[in-house]
């Protein structure tokens, strides 16, 4: 009798923790659905702006080379990192690219440490960088792209192409045109953040910018 008990009562907790996991689940959900948010994480979109600032030791995890990693774009420099999912998701990308004859992109820029963006800042003209803290290359989650091109990359057809199929690979534009008042920084048609399909694919389909979509603004 009393092992038949023991037995009950194992099954009892086991049963209350799966609860207990479901119920921190559903609440993890939810605070992604409506924007809670925890520390810069709103859910699991990590949000940086002006606002809301890295810390000065902040490096982001798993961070790989694109120069030693293969890769269906050309590079402004061997010395350009970004977090392993965000490279995985941008070479599948421009590879999508190369097979639809769109070819010509150049990476410029990704992960930037703190001491990096204070360089980068106090080298620019005013409003032309974030502050250190405020950018997002310091996630490890933006690149910067171009191509050769005189006319202004947004008046390439390697832009457009982006524009309509970015979002299939988990990417936005992230300081779209006319949205500086939200974003607090000006258009910039070559700087995309990794998001994940789902997110991306939402704000492509109603215009919005991360702000809004995280309930920001």
């Amino acid at each position: 009798m009393a092992k038949k008990q023991y037995r009950r009562s194992r099954g009892s907790t086991l049963i209350i923790a799966v609860v207990a996991v479901a119920m921190l689940a559903g609440s993890f959900a939810l605070g992604w659905h409506f924007g809670v948010k925890s520390t810069k994480f709103y859910g699991n979109i990590l949000l940086v702006n002006e606002t809301h600032r890295l810390d000065a030791d902040y490096v982001p995890q798993e961070l790989v080379n694109l120069y030693q990693q293969r890769h269906s774009f050309r590079m402004a420099s061997s010395e350009i990192y970004l977090t392993r999912p965000t490279y995985e998701a941008m070479e599948e990308m421009f590879h999508a690219a190369e097979e639809a004859d769109m070819n010509g992109y150049i990476v410029t820029s990704g992960y930037r440490s703190y001491q990096r963006q204070e360089e980068v800042y106090a080298q620019s003209e005013p409003g032309k960088a974030q502050q250190p803290g405020a950018s997002e290359h310091q996630t490890g989650l933006a690149f910067d792209v171009t191509v050769e091109t005189s006319d202004g990359f947004e008046n390439t057809p390697q832009y457009a192409w982006l524009m309509k199929h970015a979002h299939e690979y988990g990417f936005i534009q992230r300081y779209p045109a006319n949205k500086s008042d939200i974003t607090g920084i000006s258009y910039e048609p070559w700087h995309y953040r990794y998001v994940g399909v789902d997110a991306a694919t939402r704000m492509w389909k109603t215009g919005q910018t991360l702000e809004e979509f995280l309930g920001e603004k």
